[in-house]
């Protein structure tokens, strides 16, 4: 499913980037680049406090916040258990010409402006979900049938979520292009209540230190 996943994303990213930068005013291209530089301080923030963790788990030195932060971060992640918190709820009705590639778009677009956790018409997205054109012309997600409207839980800043998506030529844009109709709520709690089950790692395994 991840093969399938990034080799959708990346045939997304080649067809649309272009037609995409290429149609945003000047005033768009320094907010979202102001957006990227801001995310990227996040996460440069997020990964020394990670790296400051796995050290303190490393040293055995048991901390047990340390540890219960990890393992709240581990979860999420993993979409294991059920999260709230501030986010938006975005709607996409009249969307039957909406297929897996504009959902991954979606997807990844809610990614990209931070969005911490995300589910789609009761499918928790993790790092293995999938997005697949069905048969007979509909949508999976996690081998799940879902159908429009489709309905979007994301937590995470609600401001930046629901700028990102609405840009010229994003998302939103692709979506309408297509005939569906769009509807984003911003909200101060959003609760994802769906959780994914985690199949132990066939073939991947840690890579001690030396």
């Amino acid at each position: 499913m991840c093969l399938l996943l990034g080799l959708a994303i990346v045939t997304q990213v080649r067809q649309t980037q272009d037609d995409e930068f290429a149609a945003l005013r000047e005033d768009d291209l320094v907010r979202l680049l102001d957006e990227v530089t801001q995310r990227n301080e996040e996460l440069t923030t997020q990964a020394e406090q990670l790296a400051r963790q796995r050290d303190s788990l490393l040293s055995g030195s048991g901390d047990p916040a340390v540890q219960e932060d990890y393992l709240d971060l581990l979860q999420i992640l993993a979409g294991t258990v059920p999260v709230e918190g501030p986010g938006v709820v975005v709607t996409v009705d009249d969307a039957q010409d909406v297929d897996a590639q504009q959902m991954v778009h979606m997807l990844e677009e809610m990614r990209n402006a931070g969005a911490e956790a995300i589910a789609v018409s009761g499918q928790r997205l993790t790092a293995s979900s999938a997005f697949l054109d069905t048969a007979d012309g509909g949508l999976s997600v996690n081998g799940t049938s879902i159908e429009p409207p489709y309905e979007w839980r994301v937590v995470g800043n609600a401001d930046t979520i629901a700028v990102a998506l609405d840009i010229p030529g994003g998302a939103f844009a692709i979506m309408r292009n297509r005939g569906a109709t769009v509807e984003v709520s911003e909200r101060e709690l959003v609760q994802i209540t769906s959780v994914r089950e985690t199949p132990d790692p066939e073939f991947a395994e840690p890579v001690e230190d030396d």
